[in-house]
């Protein structure tokens, strides 16, 4: 057996004499000392999922706070747009017919009700996108069932089409997901 073979103490897998990561599960080769390096395979241990890659974990687990907050914040803020929708129609109609714009509204086909049913829709849009960006990132952040995470993100993106900035940022974390594909174990 020759003494400069080595193995990964993650995974097992041998280690060529210039690999700074374990090719199998990305482990930190430097990180290890030399006592620590493993003189015989470990046996029992597979090759799967990389679990501690450098590239894998970091970003991976931004997207998922990211897709997080947006969820927390999306959900609150259409329930809450839903549930205070006559209280702001109510007043917006007010504001508009102290300003003497009122009539131009009616004249467009606006009515109070037609108001109440754009609020509420917009309520539901920007609740769909908080609930399915939950979804994606707790599917994100467990690194589980990548299919369900890029769908579900991407309905989130597309609900929240009413802000140009939820829908830039929303494409841009569907893009970000799309690159972390093999990070994910199923």
């Amino acid at each position: 057996m020759d003494d400069n073979v080595r193995y990964c103490t993650e995974c097992g897998r041998e280690l060529a004499p210039t690999d700074k990561f374990c090719p199998a599960c990305g482990a930190n080769i430097d990180d290890m000392t030399k006592e620590s390096y493993s003189a015989s395979p470990q046996t029992g241990i597979g090759y799967g999922y990389a679990t501690n890659s450098p590239a894998n974990s970091d970003g991976l687990k931004t997207l998922s706070y990211l897709m997080l907050f947006w969820g927390i914040i999306g959900t609150i803020y259409g329930i809450y747009t839903i549930i205070s929708a006559e209280a702001s129609v109510e007043n917006a109609v007010n504001m508009l017919k102290d300003m003497d714009l009122w009539e131009d509204y009616l004249a467009l086909g606006y009515t109070e009700e037609t108001l109440k049913t754009i609020t509420y829709a917009e309520g539901a849009c920007i609740t769909v996108s908080g609930v399915c960006a939950l979804m994606a990132g707790h599917f994100t952040f467990r690194g589980e069932k990548y299919k369900i995470a890029v769908i579900t993100c991407t309905v989130a993106t597309i609900a929240a089409f009413i802000g140009i900035i939820t829908l830039l940022v929303g494409i841009f974390v569907t893009y970000r997901l799309t690159q972390y594909k093999s990070a994910f174990k199923s």
